[in-house]
């Protein structure tokens, strides 16, 4: 299965490698989550004197999302002399930023960012989480960060390419997965590159999907 995002992590909030992907651009590199293993990711795989622009679009604000942002955005800004653009709709991101010490002349908050469209989802009370719609590459992704619930993206499903979605073995704050597999095999039915991300469980995902005839998942 070719699909356009690259990932950094699958992991769930307790993994080894925080779930992030990224997608390059030209000249410009587009990072989604930069939680607390990524950064150290970044640092191994990328060399970022090759990127004009390094982009990061933040779901929401949990460590294993946006644990190393700062850290990401102090070394671009010492070492490669670079802003880091931060795209993201939750409500305290500025705050954030300001308590873990990040230089306001290191990063730029972009409101217009690839027209992209923040979608508003339910994941844990007391923090604001995201999901959102944007076109890379030719295709049109949905992606549903940190959810609980599939119900906000299901009005997007017909006009999209592929669809990455949080999922999990048991449930809570995030996706039960057994709860919308037959959902999701509709929708790959419908030509929809279904790719599943945040796992808890691998293993046990990977038995469900294959015997719901949908191996390509993992």
């Amino acid at each position: 299965m070719s699909i356009t995002l690259n990932f950094l992590g699958r992991d769930s909030g307790f993994g080894e490698q925080n779930n992030s992907a990224y997608y390059i651009d030209g000249d410009e590199l587009i990072i989604i989550d930069c939680g607390y293993t990524v950064f150290n990711m970044i640092k191994k795989k990328f060399d970022l004197k090759e990127y004009s622009k390094i982009t990061v679009i933040i779901t929401h604000l949990h460590n294993d999302h946006a644990g190393s942002l700062g850290q990401l955005i102090l070394y671009s800004w010492f070492v490669y002399h670079k802003k880091v653009n931060i795209v993201s709709n939750c409500l305290k991101i500025k705050e954030y930023l300001d308590i873990t010490g990040t230089p306001k002349d290191a990063y730029d908050l972009l409101e217009d960012y690839k027209e992209i469209e923040f979608i508003k989802t339910e994941h844990v009370e007391h923090l604001d989480s995201y999901g959102f719609k944007i076109s890379l590459g030719g295709k049109k992704i949905l992606y549903t960060g940190d959810t609980r619930i599939l119900d906000p993206f299901l009005p997007y499903v017909k006009e999209i390419d592929e669809f990455y979605i949080d999922v999990s073995r048991y449930g809570g704050a995030h996706i039960k997965f057994d709860d919308v597999v037959d959902k999701l095999f509709e929708l790959k039915n419908m030509g929809i590159e279904i790719i599943l991300m945040h796992m808890d469980d691998r293993e046990y995902i990977e038995s469900v999907s294959i015997e719901k005839e949908m191996d390509k998942l993992i």
